[in-house]
């Protein structure tokens, strides 16, 4: 129980919460065929029978790809911005590859096995030796989603955003593929052919000098893994749910699943990674042989309603769940594609606002769970939602560094303009609704002043040393709190912009941050797998470890319950549920 500002929270939480699943977001096939699925941030080892060896973990959030050396080593990339080698035999850890400032989506062995071509979302490609020695290429400034080496080692390819690129790391020449394709996968077959598949659902096929060779229609939705099997047989996955066995331009085989999110093949099998939170054995006839449903997810936000009678949790699957004030869940909300990433309740309590990944923007009706409203489209997804007091606005942040002001309720978007450099990760608004404050992985923060003549801003600040992933303003609407991967909290007078004070007791990144109803006490949560209560005279009052994994959500509700966002090993998606 927490009495005024000196006595502790209960160390364990009165209710777990769980419910919550993670999509497999990366799979390979190993040595003696050994299944390698990554899941939330672990990856987890099965033996060709379906019996778990063991998991990997280190990790400190999604993992997004992985594939396997010709000596078997495993390599592993994630949205921490690391790479890791690991032995699966053992499951020892063989090094640990840092450099990105972004998430690492995409990784790949050479084909000796002695160099690693990554790729992550700031546009940024590495070319490593296993001992981590690198060199930094650059595609654009926008997500690369796949990269490789050619057969023979000799050129790189990377596809994303900005489009596909050919690269000879010896003398640094490049060939443009298509330019802004906005390619969402990428593979090389052994005989040299380059197949891309892009988010409007087609394929691209190159011949080994780079010329192009043809395009054709292959899903009704984007793209999102390709194989070639080792006769030469282009294999692709969709997020329509479908997986497509092609001869030349005409689908051989079809198999119908749910949306794909990776693939791997060996020999004459093919595993698929999936949003659904499961992975999937087949044979290239098309039979399955087996599932595998991981058991690890990640609650990646939450917040209650205004009168605190409701929480809402969104989580990597892409499902927001409503929780009543018993813990009982009362609605499942669905729609969204890929991952919830931000949440708000409009001020009545009446309306919930759903962002995603997948760019969109959901607003669903709390009392019955009708979607009522899509708004579109942030590319590479939505980073932040916030109501205005009035309940009339919404603001919306996005990975594009674009912020959006919309009519909610008319599907209208009255402003849009460049607020950052890198993607949005908080907003919030003044208590009368003419400022609107927004926070950056770009390490910035930002005051917005709202009129009938527009937008002008009135202050940018450099905030921390690293990207902001927190923002909360105090109930009296006086004090702005951001939370960083710097590993502190800062406390900011939210009309002057003077720093007030620093905050700092996290040994990871800080993730994410609410204040109490009195705005007297801040909780925070991070990497650190932990969370920490603090006063807003700068104390550390409570630190409650023992958490299984990374914390990326916290909120408080209006009657004083404190919910922590993270999954476990042992019980998927969990919200730890406190009480004063």
């Amino acid at each position: 129980m927490v009495v005024g500002l000196t006595c502790a929270l209960a160390q364990q939480p009165v209710q777990l919460l769980a419910g919550h699943r993670a999509p497999v977001s990366a799979v390979a096939i190993g040595p003696g065929g050994v299944l390698a699925v990554g899941a939330d941030a672990y990856v987890q080892l099965y033996r060709p029978d379906g019996r778990l060896v063991r998991t990997l973990s280190g990790h400190a959030d999604t993992v997004h790809t992985l594939d396997v050396a010709p000596d078997g080593t495993l390599l592993s990339g994630a949205a921490d911005t690391t790479l890791r080698l690991w032995n699966p035999g053992s499951g020892a850890s063989m090094g640990v590859l840092q450099g990105h400032r972004d998430q690492v989506w995409s990784a790949r062995f050479s084909p000796d096995g002695g160099h690693i071509l990554s790729g992550s979302a700031d546009g940024e490609l590495w070319l490593w030796t296993r001992q981590g020695q690198a060199q930094q290429l650059s595609l654009g400034r926008n997500w690369i989603y796949g990269v490789g080496f050619s057969p023979d080692g000799t050129l790189l390819a990377a596809g994303g955003l900005d489009g596909a690129l050919l690269l000879n790391p010896r003398d640094g020449s490049r060939l443009p593929l298509l330019g802004r394709l906005s390619v969402r996968a990428l593979a090389w077959g052994r005989d040299g052919r380059l197949a891309t598949g892009d988010r409007d659902g087609r394929i691209q096929l190159w011949d080994a000098r780079g010329s192009f060779v043809r395009q054709f229609r292959a899903h009704s939705l984007a793209v999102s893994a390709l194989v070639w099997s080792g006769n030469g047989q282009l294999i692709s996955g969709g997020q329509d749910g479908q997986i497509i066995f092609w001869q030349g331009e005409q689908p051989l085989r079809r198999l119908q699943t749910t949306s794909v999110l990776s693939l791997a093949v060996s020999g004459n099998q093919l595993l698929s990674g999936h949003d659904d939170g499961r992975a999937r054995l087949w044979n290239l006839q098309g039979a399955l042989l087996q599932t595998q449903e991981p058991p690890a997810a990640s609650v990646a936000v939450l917040t209650f309603s205004p009168d605190g009678s409701l929480l809402a949790s969104g989580g990597w699957e892409g499902e927001v769940w409503l929780w009543n004030q018993r813990g009982q869940p009362v609605r499942r909300l669905t729609g969204a594609e890929l991952e919830i990433t931000a949440l708000a309740f409009s001020p009545d309590g009446r309306h919930l606002a759903a962002g995603s990944r997948d760019g969109l923007t959901r607003i669903y009706q709390v009392a019955s769970g009708r979607l009522l409203q899509t708004l579109g489209a942030h590319g590479n997804g939505v980073g932040a939602l916030a109501f205005a007091p009035n309940g009339r606005a919404l603001a919306s942040g996005g990975r594009d560094r674009l912020l959006f002001v919309w009519d909610w309720q008319a599907g209208k978007k009255v402003l849009e303009f460049r607020a950052h450099e890198s993607h949005l990760t908080g907003l919030a608004w003044s208590r009368d609704g003419r400022t609107l404050y927004s926070s950056s992985s770009d390490e910035s923060l930002a005051w917005w002043a709202l009129g009938p003549e527009g937008v002008r801003l009135e202050r940018r600040l450099m905030a921390h040393a690293r990207g902001i992933y927190g923002l909360a303003l105090s109930p009296d609407g006086r004090t702005l709190a951001t939370a960083s991967h710097d590993q502190t909290l800062k406390l900011w007078d939210a009309r002057s912009g003077a720093l007030l004070r620093t905050l700092q007791g996290h040994t990871e990144a800080a993730q994410a941050l609410a204040f109490s109803p009195d705005g007297l006490r801040i909780a925070s949560v991070g990497w650190d797998k932990a969370l920490r209560l603090w006063s807003v005279q700068g104390q550390l009052l409570e630190t409650i470890p023992g958490f299984a994994r990374p914390l990326y959500a916290v909120a408080w509700s209006k009657d004083g319950r404190l919910a922590a966002g993270s999954g476990t090993l042992r019980k998927a998606g969990t919200v730890a549920l406190f009480r004063r």
